[in-house]
């Protein structure tokens, strides 16, 4: 228990101290730096079987028994994007029963083993940044 609190007030001290340091950078600044992170994460893991335009005509694709969807068309016209639901689903770490289960790799434990805890959520953030700048609402 003394180390949970000992991190978590570490991990405080870091951010308290790194808000001071660093200069504050507006939210597009840093919703631009999670969309280029996330689109290099997807080039690097999600391509191969989404594609490069991330609408489910990857290499890998055509070997899968079921193909993966259209990731540019996830948002419904006048709806939200459903960044929870894509979220859960390249963490994979949380299955939810009304999603159905999840056919594609657990990115969330990939992530975790490659780059730790902390990293995994920003990757996996930066994934659904990235997917949600690519979508084409109809209207």
């Amino acid at each position: 228990m003394k180390r949970v609190i000992a991190f978590a007030t570490l991990v405080f001290s870091i951010t308290v101290v790194t808000g001071w340091i660093l200069p504050a950078s507006s939210s597009a600044g840093q919703k631009t730096s999670f969309v280029e992170k996330g689109h290099k994460l997807f080039n690097q893991y999600c391509a191969t079987c989404h594609g490069i335009s991330g609408k489910g005509e990857g290499p890998v694709a055509a070997a899968l028994k079921v193909g993966p969807p259209d990731l540019t068309a996830l948002q419904q016209p006048g709806e939200k994007f459903p960044f929870y639901h894509v979220q859960t689903k390249i963490d994979g770490e949380k299955e939810v029963a009304a999603h159905g289960t999840s056919k594609m790799p657990v990115w969330g434990q990939v992530f975790r083993r490659t780059s730790g805890e902390m990293q995994r959520h920003a990757d996996v953030y930066a994934l659904v940044k990235y997917i949600e700048s690519i979508q084409q609402v109809k209207s």
